[in-house]
C-alpha cells in the first residue's frame, strides 16, 4: 500500500473482520466477544499492511467532533427528507454537523455506522432501520457511542422518539366508518414494529366502531408502489371487495391508485383510499390522497435534542417521547360508501 496511507477499512478488507470489531480489539475492549484466533488475524494484518490508528483523530474523539450521523434506510423517501430537515435544524441550533447515510432498505450497507464510529468522525447517531430490523437494531445497541432510535423501537431502556402511529390509522378508519364504509381493507406492513403497530390502531378502530376483522383484509404490502398495487389487486378480487382502503404510506396509496383503475372503480366514487403520512406527495396524486398528518420535523427535531443531551453525559427526564398526530387532512379520494349492489 505504498503511497496510500492504511485505513482500518483497509485492514477490515483483508480480514473480514467489520471496522468496529477491529476498532474494539485495538482499544482491548473487554466486551468484545470474538476469538482469538480472530484477534490474531487482524493484528497480523495491521502488522504486514502497516496500519497505525490516527492519533489526531483519537484526539478529536477526547475532545468531540462536533457532528452527528443520522442512519436511515432510504434517504429520498417523502417522509425521511421531512424527518431529516428537522434533526439538521436541531443539529445547527446546537452547532453541530450532520452526516446522512443510507443503509438501504433491504441493509444492503449493515456497517455503516460502524465504519463512521471507527473513523471517529461523529459523536452520537440517529438510527432508523430497514426491512431487516432484527439485526440492525441488535448492531445499534453493540455501538460504543449513544444513540437515539428514530421512529423505531428496540425496549424501554434505549432511547427512541416515535410517532404515534396506531392512533394516527385509528383516526383514518374511524373516518371511513363515519363516511358509511364497513369493509375496510388495511395494505402495510404487518411484521416490523411500524407495521404492527398500525395494523394494532386498525383493528382498535374496527373494535370501537363495532365492526368484525376479517383477515381477508389485510394484505403486507410492504412500503412500496409494487407491492401497494399487488396488494390491492389481491383485495379488489374478492367477491365482497372492500369499499376502503387505508395504505400505509403514499407509495402503497399510489399502487392502490393504479389497482383501482385496472378494475375500473372509480375513487372515490366506488373506491376510497386514505393514506400516511400527509405531505405534497399526497397533494400530487390523482387523485389528491387523504392523509393522516404528522409534525414528522418535530420528529427529528427531538430525537437531536434528546441524542445531545446523551452525549453531554446527561441522564434524560424519560427514554421514550410519542409524538401524537396532528389531524386528518380530507381530500377527493374519499367519501361516502357506494350503496350496495
Amino acid at each position: 500500500m505504498a503511497g496510500k496511507r492504511v485505513t482500518i477499512a483497509d485492514v477490515a478488507k483483508a480480514t473480514g473482520v467489520s471496522p468496529g470489531a477491529i476498532s474494539r480489539i485495538l482499544n482491548n475492549d473487554p466486551t468484545l466477544n470474538v476469538r482469538e484466533e480472530t484477534k490474531q488475524n487482524v493484528m497480523r494484518a495491521i502488522a504486514e499492511l502497516g496500519y497505525s490508528p490516527n492519533p489526531q483523530a483519537r484526539g478529536l474523539r477526547l475532545a468531540r467532533s462536533g457532528s452527528l450521523a443520522m442512519i436511515v434506510p432510504e434517504i429520498n423517501s417523502p417522509a425521511f427528507v421531512a424527518i431529516i430537515q428537522g434533526a439538521q435544524r436541531a443539529a445547527r441550533e446546537s452547532g453541530y454537523s450532520m452526516l446522512i447515510g443510507g443503509i438501504g432498505e433491504e441493509g444492503e450497507d449493515p456497517d455503516l455506522a460502524e465504519r463512521i464510529l471507527a473513523s471517529n468522525r461523529v459523536d452520537g447517531f440517529l438510527i432508523s432501520t430497514g426491512k431487516n430490523e432484527a439485526k440492525q437494531l441488535a448492531a445499534a445497541r453493540t455501538l460504543r457511542a449513544p444513540a437515539v432510535l428514530v421512529n423505531r423501537y428496540l425496549d424501554e431502556t434505549f432511547p427512541h422518539v416515535v410517532l404515534d402511529d396506531e392512533s394516527g390509522v385509528a383516526l383514518a378508519v374511524r373516518n371511513l366508518v363515519e363516511l358509511g364504509h364497513q369493509r375496510i381493507a388495511f395494505l402495510g406492513s404487518t411484521r416490523r414494529f411500524l407495521g404492527t403497530r398500525r395494523l394494532a390502531g386498525y383493528k382498535r378502530a374496527l373494535s370501537e366502531c363495532g365492526l368484525s376483522y376479517d383477515k381477508r383484509f389485510v394484505i403486507n404490502s410492504g412500503y412500496d408502489r409494487d407491492g401497494g398495487e399487488a396488494a390491492a389487486r389481491a383485495v379488489l378480487a374478492l367477491k365482497d371487495r372492500p369499499t376502503a382502503i387505508f395504505a400505509t404510506n403514499h407509495l402503497v396509496a399510489a399502487g392502490a391508485l393504479r389497482a383501482a383503475q385496472e378494475f375500473r372503480l372509480r375513487v372515490p366514487e366506488s373506491l376510497s383510499i386514505a393514506s400516511f403520512y400527509d405531505g405534497p406527495v399526497a397533494e400530487l396524486l390523482t387523485p389528491a390522497v387523504t392523509s393522516v398528518a404528522y409534525p414528522l420535523e418535530q420528529l427529528g427535531y427531538e430525537s437531536v435534542q434528546m441524542l445531545i443531551r446523551l452525549i453531554g453525559g446527561e441522564t434524560p427526564s424519560t427514554t421514550s417521547v410519542i409524538i401524537q398526530p396532528t389531524g386528518l387532512v380530507v381530500r377527493q379520494s374519499t367519501g361516502p360508501a357506494p350503496a350496495p349492489t
